[in-house]
């Protein structure tokens, strides 16, 4: 028997869409949801059943579905601001709620039914990083500084721009972690920050502008000692090379922003030195540049065995 195409009902789709916005004022949205689910399967392409759909989808608590239909009708030219906003504010998402009245606002759209919404998210927004702030500063205050490292990974812009102050105290304090300190002024640099902020490492002292560091200076340093080395190590030895590189930008990371004030001759003398030394396990030299790279290195091993 040949397989034969089945046409529904002539009326179907109108009954379903009668049944289905039946259920939806009767506040029944598990039932509504069938019937609409059933005309999108017929490609009943109409926008009010999609704008059906996703109320229904928000009653049943499938607000993420809801969201993502919603935004897809937005899209079209379709849709319900208002839904949409409310929403949002369900899943506590309140910068998309700001982003969104601002962006109809420029659209010209009256948002004044709007902006009792606006003024709560704004205000949760405040309190949510008051709160962030509070704890970064108890953590920044101790000696986690694991657990600092971590937290700076994950800081967003905003967040940033609310505890400089935090940074500050803790990048003009000598007994915190050089590699946090690093890690923060990477961060102020990048969010262009233009306070004036007081370093402290290492027994020296410096005041920088973030966003004006100059990091060709220190990768100008780097090359210059690295290509001393490679014409020692990288064609007689290449693991060796590799080793001497990894070790010397691991120190030059440490110091940021601070330069060496020796040569470049003496600190590849100091690197040569240092994995002779490390290599053979006896002690060939006590100077101080090969101190140096011993105390960075043991700092870094701590922040690789986290």
């Amino acid at each position: 028997m040949k397989n034969r195409k089945i046409v529904p009902h002539p009326y179907l789709k109108e009954r379903l869409l009668a049944e289905g916005m039946e259920a939806l004022k009767g506040k029944r949205y598990k039932e509504a949801y069938t019937y609409f689910v059933q005309l999108e399967q017929l490609q009943w392409h109409d926008d009010d059943v999609q704008m059906a759909l996703v109320v229904c989808l928000f009653e049943m608590g499938q607000i993420e579905e809801a969201k993502e239909r919603c935004e897809q009708l937005l899209e079209r030219g379709s849709g319900d601001w208002a839904v949409y906003i409310s929403m949002l504010v369900h899943l506590q998402q309140y910068d998309e709620v700001v982003a969104v009245i601002h962006k109809i606002q420029r659209k010209g759209i009256d948002c004044t039914s709007f902006l009792p919404l606006l003024q709560f998210s704004e205000k949760m927004i405040r309190s949510q990083y008051e709160q962030q702030a509070k704890q970064y500063e108890a953590i920044f205050e101790s000696e986690q500084w694991s657990k600092q490292l971590c937290i700076l990974h994950q800081l967003d812009s905003p967040i940033v721009l609310r505890i400089v102050p935090i940074f500050a105290r803790y990048l003009c304090d000598e007994t915190k972690h050089p590699i946090v300190k690093t890690t923060m002024l990477h961060i102020l640099k990048k969010e262009q920050v233009t306070e004036l902020i007081t370093v402290k490492k290492f027994g020296q002292t410096m005041t920088v502008v973030p966003a004006e560091l100059d990091e060709q200076k220190q990768n100008d340093w780097i090359e210059q000692v690295l290509d001393i080395v490679e014409q020692t190590w990288a064609k007689q030895n290449p693991t060796m090379y590799e080793w001497g590189k990894q070790i010397w930008l691991r120190y030059m990371f440490v110091m940021y922003p601070f330069l060496p004030t020796e040569s470049v001759q003496q600190w590849a003398n100091a690197l040569y030195t240092y994995i002779e030394q490390c290599e053979t396990g006896q002690t060939i030299s006590t100077s101080p540049l090969v101190s140096k790279l011993y105390e960075v290195e043991k700092l870094w091993l701590s922040v690789e065995s986290i």
